[in-house]
């Protein structure tokens, strides 16, 4: 297995040229200083380009949720970032993984830090879950958490779209460990294009998930 630093995975079923071109662009032209990375794309419509990996999202798949887990089993970096195909990274994003080899996380079992979007702080978890935590909000891990502690699962495969990254930011908070929000890196909306038919669906995965856990069922999946 060729060796890299960082996978990108970016699920796209859209426009090509609108949306996961734009951020593909983006991603090559990064400061990666030295950093070596790929760029898992899922999506039914092949794509190719400069450091592209493509991955054929088979059949009507609804929501992001299964692409990213299947660009994880395609992937080869050390860590993962997930990308949006409607979200551009800032020019020194790469350099995040640096803070998971940090003292910050050196005594942590899982190494998961997330980014911020639009430079607004972070988003705290529904009232109805009793928990302090923050949502996981475009988490980047370092392979042997998701591989370790995930079930070698990017996201919960209940999950179409939205809430998956509230059960994460959950399910660590219960751990022992909650979510940690890096600001000096961001997420930039370029398209207010967000999708939210699955928002009911997910949203009741993510109670009855909370519902388990309480019922004595700790797996994250």
């Amino acid at each position: 297995m060729k060796k890299i630093d960082i996978s990108f995975i970016l699920p796209s079923n859209r426009n090509h040229s609108e949306f996961s071109q734009r951020v593909i662009n983006n991603i090559n032209s990064l400061n990666f200083n030295g950093k070596t990375y790929e760029i898992i794309i899922v999506s039914p419509n092949y794509i190719e380009g400069e450091n592209i990996i493509y991955v054929n999202e088979n059949g009507n798949k609804m929501g992001c949720v299964n692409a990213y887990n299947e660009g994880y089993k395609h992937s080869n970096g050390q860590y993962v970032i997930l990308c949006s195909d409607d979200h551009f990274f800032d020019k020194n994003a790469p350099q995040i993984i640096d803070v998971l080899k940090s003292d910050l996380f050196e005594n942590k079992k899982m190494k998961i830090i997330c980014l911020p979007t639009n430079f607004h702080g972070s988003c705290k978890l529904p009232d109805y879950t009793n928990c302090d935590g923050i949502i996981a909000r475009y988490p980047v891990f370092e392979r042997q958490t998701v591989d370790n502690y995930l079930e070698g699962f990017i996201y919960h495969p209940e999950f179409r779209h939205h809430y998956p990254d509230n059960w994460l930011g959950y399910w660590m908070s219960q751990e022992g460990e909650p979510t940690v929000e890096y600001a000096d890196f961001n997420m930039v909306t370029f398209n207010g294009s967000c999708d939210k038919i699955h928002d009911n669906y997910d949203e009741n995965v993510f109670k009855k998930l909370i519902s388990n856990y309480k019922k004595d069922y700790k797996k994250y999946v």
